[in-house]
């Protein structure tokens, strides 16, 4: 159970404005990570921020671990109102954190949310993408190091950053490719105009040979500038959940990484209308390619080394997933099953149209039946990407 208070009960209305708040987390499962510690929040989400369950973003004031999860002061309380599972979010993580794990992915743990004093439903309680030795372990492009000398420089050549391919372009700092990919940086945000041209070029760079007559060229091809098997795995969890966003529209993060001077897909980020739970751009439809069509990802199955070593990866993995689908799913939900009735008793919204909801919601009246769409849409998924991958 999650409690938050802010000041004077003030509401958050805000995505932009920080509120002073308490945060406690007590439970059965906390053990000796029961929390009390202050807290600011405000809001979070693009479409979802206008759904009248609204997720939030925290800053602790200091570091902590919580449920689990390695210490950092930021945190997420993703609502999931359209996904009426609740789950979606969640088995993405799992999928990248246990079965892929090329790259870090946020971790989740469900919670009860009681916020100013009213209980709000079921949140998912997880790990805000940040650049951190306990979260994307890279040293930031704008991390001052002293030279020899103690004078405070920064090496423009050995830092790393996060973007998100985000058509919204709604960061500090955004920029267009020259192939049309909308590029907004995240981390670090707040940066200097040498900074962003620095990460401009580099990102840059690397779509030019990826583009380029010379892309599969050993030398200075662009396996020189992109990381494959983290494009590889962000790649199978995406187009298995048919993230509709994913197709490079927004929340596709990647980030490069000094140390191999390479560019490295995910963290995965934002699930709660992928895995049938649509109802445009045929993403209720289990069969038929879509991640495939993205920027840079189309270019890539032009590999025909890509493309072999994606069928390996699925080959090696694709037990672990079928398992993953057709028994640890519902495994979840029958373990969220009692805190989901108590939170549609606030939200009453079962056999309702919850925008993007696919055909069907008015016959899928209990928290069951949203699961069996949810099993049934990546059991048929699996299956047609296991047939097309043979081929």
């Amino acid at each position: 159970i999650v409690e938050i208070n802010t000041v004077d009960n003030i509401a958050i209305t805000s995505k932009e404005d920080w509120l002073k708040a308490t945060f406690n987390l007590t439970g059965d499962y906390c053990a000796e990570e029961n929390l009390s510690i202050n807290t600011e929040i405000k809001g979070r989400g693009n479409s979802s921020w206008n759904q009248p369950k609204k997720s939030y973003s925290l800053k602790l004031e200091s570091k902590e671990k919580v449920l689990g999860m390695k210490k950092h002061k930021r945190w997420v309380l993703i609502a999931n109102y359209s996904d009426k599972t609740l789950l979606r979010n969640y088995i993405a993580s799992q999928m990248g954190n246990n079965i892929f794990n090329e790259t870090w992915n946020p971790s989740f743990k469900s919670v009860h949310l009681i916020l100013n004093g009213t209980y709000n439903g079921v949140y998912l309680l997880g790990e805000q993408i940040k650049i951190d030795k306990n979260r994307v372990n890279i040293q930031a492009i704008d991390e001052i190091e002293d030279d020899v000398n103690g004078d405070s420089i920064v090496d423009l050549n050995d830092g790393g950053f996060i973007c998100e391919v985000n058509e919204r372009m709604d960061e500090l700092f955004n920029f267009r490719t020259t192939k049309g990919a909308a590029i907004s940086l995240k981390e670090p945000d707040e940066v200097d105009t040498e900074v962003q041209e620095k990460v401009k070029e580099i990102v840059q760079k690397a779509e030019d040979v990826l583009y380029g007559e010379n892309w599969l060229d050993e030398a200075n091809g662009y396996r020189n500038y992109f990381d494959v098997d983290s494009f590889i795995d962000w790649y199978i969890v995406n187009e298995l959940t048919k993230n509709c966003d994913a197709i490079f529209y927004s929340s596709v993060y990647f980030y490069y990484n000094p140390e191999d001077k390479l560019l490295h897909m995910g963290p995965n980020w934002d699930f709660d209308i992928s895995c049938g739970n649509i109802n445009y751009n045929g993403c209720d439809n289990p069969e038929g390619y879509y991640i495939k069509n993205a920027k840079w990802i189309s270019r890539l199955f032009q590999d025909a080394t890509f493309v072999a070593q994606l069928k390996e990866r699925w080959n090696e993995k694709k037990n672990e997933l079928n398992l993953f689908i057709t028994e640890k799913i519902q495994t979840e939900a029958n373990n969220l099953s009692e805190a989901a009735e108590l939170n549609f008793l606030v939200w009453n919204i079962l056999g309702s149209y919850v925008w993007p909801n696919p055909d069907g919601f008015e016959k899928r009246t209990t928290y069951q039946s949203e699961v069996d769409l949810l099993i049934d849409f990546l059991t048929k998924r699996f299956y047609f990407l296991d047939a097309e991958f043979s081929k």
